[in-house]
């Protein structure tokens, strides 16, 4: 599927979101809204939740050493592909 220039762009703004671990704790977040479309498809239609994919992305810290903004986009995205060919 080819995507127009200004969807591309759109989904390339920044945004500020504030997401809550297992313990409870505040995270402020700044992603794409690209990131966040799929974030929120995973939880609302694949059932994970927050917790779960913060923890994934606290994994890519520990696994790859990667910083938080990138393990938790590395984990919605490989998620986002696994669960949407479904």
């Amino acid at each position: 599927m080819r995507w127009k220039e200004s969807q591309m762009e759109a989904w390339l703004v920044p945004r500020k979101r504030s997401i809550v671990d297992a313990l409870g704790n505040a995270i402020e977040l700044e992603q794409t809204t690209l990131f966040w479309e799929l974030f929120d498809e995973l939880i609302e239609k694949h059932q994970f939740d927050e917790p779960t994919l913060i923890q994934l992305g606290r994994d890519g810290i520990t696994e790859f050493g990667l910083p938080f903004e990138l393990g938790i986009q590395d984990a919605v995205a490989h998620l986002y592909k696994a669960w949407a060919g479904r």
